[in-house]
C-alpha cells in the first residue's frame, strides 16, 4: 500500500484491506493460507497439531514486508521464534519444501505439493490458518496510464 501511495505503483494485488476513500478495489477472489511444513522436519509426529509454543524453537519463514516508511505488519508470526525469510511466497514454498522452515502458504501454491505428500499441513485449533479477500488495488483520483487501464480492464473481465 506505502508504494501504491507513494506513486511508485500503479496497481497492486494485494488482500483487501478496510475501507480507504484513497483507492478503488476489485475483488479477485479468496485464498486460504494454511501453515504447511515438510515431512520430518519436525521432532514430534503425534498426529496432533502442534501449538505455536512448540514450533518457537523451529525456523518459521516470513515473507519480507516491502515498506520503507510505514510500520511493517506481522501476519502469523510467532515472536521470539527463530525466522528466516523470503521476498515472496515462491520462494517461501521452496525453503519449506527443502526442509528448512515451516511457514504460511497460500493454497494454489502448495495443493499439489499437499496431495502429493512432499507437505503436510499444520493446521489446528491454535494454528487454524486464515482466508484472505484478495484486490486489485489502484489510486481514485489519479490518471492512469493505457497498460494500467487495460490491466483492470482485464482484471474485471475475468
Amino acid at each position: 500500500m506505502e508504494r501504491l501511495l507513494d506513486g511508485e505503483a500503479d496497481i497492486m494485488l494485494h488482500r483487501l484491506e478496510g475501507d480507504q476513500v484513497a483507492v478503488e478495489t476489485m475483488a479477485l477472489g479468496d485464498v486460504v493460507l494454511i501453515p504447511v511444513v515438510a515431512p520430518g522436519f519436525l521432532a514430534f509426529t503425534s498426529g496432533v497439531p502442534p501449538t505455536p509454543d512448540a514450533l518457537r524453537s523451529y525456523t518459521q519463514c516470513i515473507v519480507r514486508d516491502s515498506a520503507g516508511h510505514t510500520d511493517s505488519e506481522s501476519h502469523f508470526v510467532i515472536e521470539g521464534g527463530h525466522q528466516c525469510s523470503a521476498p515472496d511466497h515462491l520462494t517461501r514454498r521452496e525453503l519449506i519444501l527443502q526442509g528448512l522452515a515451516w511457514g504460511h502458504l497460500p493454497d494454489f501454491i502448495f495443493e499439489a505439493d499437499l496431495r502429493e505428500g512432499r507437505l503436510q499441513s499444520l493446521a489446528g485449533p491454535r494454528l487454524p490458518g486464515r482466508v484472505e479477500s484478495l484486490a486489485a488495488v489502484r489510486l481514485a483520483n489519479r490518471p492512469h496510464g493505457p497498460v494500467a487501464r487495460r490491466l483492470w480492464t482485464s482484471l474485471s473481465i475475468r
